[in-house]
């Protein structure tokens, strides 16, 4: 019986360190799923103010709490607060103390979108920050707030009624991650207010995509001014009909006309610029931009005082309206017989 009773004893102790060392454990693999789950919150705000269409992947980098210092800038930040409210809640009384609620509350989505868009611990408490964007964001954060008000209910409604620790949990996160998501949707509709240099997806392929065109215009181009300068103009000018025949179309139509007639008034060979310009000329007065069509001739006589408008019916339209904009020697140039 003392033998059973010494080594009772002696068990004791070491089924209570194992149990510390478990709960250790535990204790430390909660807070890294808790990091973990926070950074994730921090990475799909950072992906929606950037435009993004598609949610970011769950990656192991994450698990590392060095490399974000976000979550638990924010977690400290609530800490701080709910430490706030329970002080008043002993010294203030309770009306106090339900202020103090709504208006920490009312402050959060600020600090999340403070915080998470500048990435600055002093800005995401400093009042004048909130307030500008708060005053920025306007009927939208009123919004906010409700979502992360009725968030918070949700999540109040089944701890009270005891739901079971799993779907709370899962609950919890949806909702912060719907938080999250909403905050930075807010920023991403006023980004040009609040000086954030973001782009949706479909703006960054098409600026992405006028990059492209721009290479392969210049090519064109380039291919064209060599066949000028080589005395094969007919090759030139076939280049150039190729590519306004696929390109010039649509909404595309006086643009490409625009940059290809720029890039032809540069040419030593003034044939293709008049011709484009004789062509551009027409197409403007057809579409009824007659103040263009003045204009295109002005720019191509400054270049070539020898540049003609072809055919005559087109230089008869275009004096008569020189004419009626008081341009009279432009009027005599083009039709020197119907001037006054």
């Amino acid at each position: 019986m003392a033998t059973s009773s010494r080594n009772s004893s002696r068990s004791r102790p070491q089924h209570s360190r194992q149990n510390e060392i478990v709960s250790i454990l535990l204790l430390a693999l909660g807070l890294l799923l808790f990091s973990w789950f926070f950074k994730y919150c921090f990475v799909l705000f950072d992906s929606v103010v950037a435009g993004e269409d598609e949610p970011p992947v769950l990656s192991i980098e994450m698990v590392n709490p060095v490399s974000e210092q976000r979550p638990l800038v924010l977690a400290v930040l609530v800490v701080a607060e709910v430490m706030l409210v329970v002080e008043l809640h002993r010294s203030a009384g309770p009306l106090v103390t339900l202020a103090a609620v709504i208006a920490l509350t009312g402050l959060l989505p600020a600090h999340i979108a403070v915080l998470g868009y500048t990435r600055n611990v002093v800005k995401a408490v400093w009042p004048p920050a909130l307030f500008t964007l708060i005053r920025t964001l306007g009927r939208n954060y009123v919004l906010l707030n409700a979502v992360t008000l009725v968030s918070a209910g949700i999540a109040y409604w089944m701890v009270a009624h005891g739901t079971a620790l799993l779907p709370n949990l899962i609950a919890t996160q949806l909702l912060l991650l719907l938080t999250f998501s909403l905050v930075a949707g807010a920023l991403f509709e006023h980004r040009l207010e609040l000086g954030i240099d973001s782009k949706t997806r479909q703006e960054r392929m098409a600026e992405r995509e006028e990059r492209e065109h721009l290479v392969e215009r210049g090519r064109m181009l380039d291919i064209a001014y060599s066949a000028f300068r080589v005395r094969k103009p007919q090759e030139g000018w076939q280049e150039i009909e190729a590519w306004l025949r696929i390109h010039a179309r649509g909404d595309s139509l006086l643009p490409e006309y625009r940059a290809v007639l720029q890039a032809a008034s540069q040419w030593d060979d003034a044939r293709a610029a008049d011709k484009l310009a004789n062509d551009f000329v027409a197409i403007l007065l057809t579409r009824r931009a007659t103040g263009e069509a003045l204009l295109v001739v002005e720019q191509r006589l400054a270049t070539n005082p020898k540049y003609q408008v072809l055919p005559p019916a087109v230089a008869i339209r275009i004096a008569e309206l020189a004419g009626a904009a008081g341009k009279r020697a432009l009027q005599r140039r083009l039709a020197p017989g119907d001037a006054t």
